[in-house]
């Protein structure tokens, strides 16, 4: 590899405590930790210049500290607070805590004729202006509406998570990992390869070990990656690891790897653009060195 690696979607946090509030989860219970100094230490073990820390929810205190810190190695993606009466002014409270490359959008807020409120509108527009992607990971109601606002939006990035797949909730397996259940192809997964029309729509490499019903590699997940690649090309993916679930299992190694086993067909530049030129294109990320 010449080009640095880029994950583009992990996770940070620590243990619940004053200043670093979060939610709780099976998946992230109070005591968890996944903390920036050990991520780096495997991220420079694999040559991961830099990543892309998602925040787990409208708790951002840690990420901003994390962000804050080490600029040079991470940038950072907010979390929608789907509570919040007002999400321009949500997202704005956001920005003066850290610089944000994009906020993970949980809903549209759709209808089933597929009309998206005032409120969701206004808050794709403020992300179109100041260049932040939709980071976009939802139910199939939500997943069709995306169609209206990626021809609306045209200079509004949309990062489609986990392969495209749908969000429909998810439990936490014996290794610590979500698990979501889902028919593989998914159901909607024709909605994802129609909106790969749209040249603002990309998609994140990334979650196999959570649908997958087979073990590492995911070989029931190898249609489904070539699918991905021949609607979005080899410049509309970019690989992420979704750490810390992956930290021992399968590894972080290994699904860097993962790339060349599901897309053999890329090439040696192709595939460096997944693993890294993509999102530093994409989000527009600084090198390593800063440059």
């Amino acid at each position: 590899m010449t080009r640095q690696i880029v994950d583009a979607h992990m996770h940070l946090f620590t243990a619940v405590k004053d200043g670093f509030p979060r939610g709780i989860h099976d998946l992230y219970p109070a005591d968890r930790r996944a903390e920036v100094e050990d991520y780096l230490t495997f991220a420079d073990d694999n040559h991961v210049g830099h990543s892309v820390l998602v925040s787990l929810d409208e708790h951002d205190e840690y990420v901003s500290q994390v962000v804050n810190q080490n600029p040079d190695r991470f940038s950072a993606v907010a979390v929608m607070d789907t509570t919040a009466s007002d999400p321009v002014a949500d997202l704005r409270r956001r920005l003066k805590s850290m610089p944000l490359v994009g906020f993970r959008v949980w809903t549209l807020g759709a209808n089933e004729s597929f009309d998206i409120p005032d409120s969701t509108l206004a808050l794709l527009a403020e992300l179109e202006r100041i260049g932040a992607a939709a980071w976009f990971y939802s139910d199939e109601q939500q997943l069709r509406a995306l169609e209206t606002v990626a021809g609306r939006f045209p200079d509004l990035t949309i990062v489609l998570n986990h392969l495209g797949f749908c969000q429909s909730g998810f439990a936490c397996d014996e290794l610590g990992r979500p698990r979501i259940q889902t028919l593989i192809p998914p159901p909607a997964f024709e909605v994802v390869e129609n909106l790969s029309r749209f040249p603002n729509v990309v998609t994140l490499f990334s979650g196999h070990y959570a649908f997958s019903k087979v073990e590492y590699p995911y070989n029931d997940l190898l249609e489904i990656s070539d699918r991905l690649l021949q609607a979005f090309g080899p410049t509309r993916l970019m690989w992420a690891s979704d750490w810390p679930w992956i930290k021992y299992v399968p590894g972080y190694r290994e699904l860097i790897e993962l790339v060349a086993y599901q897309l053999p067909q890329l090439h040696e530049s192709e595939r460096e653009l997944v693993l890294g030129g993509n999102a530093e294109r994409i989000l527009g990320l600084a090198s390593k060195d800063g440059s």
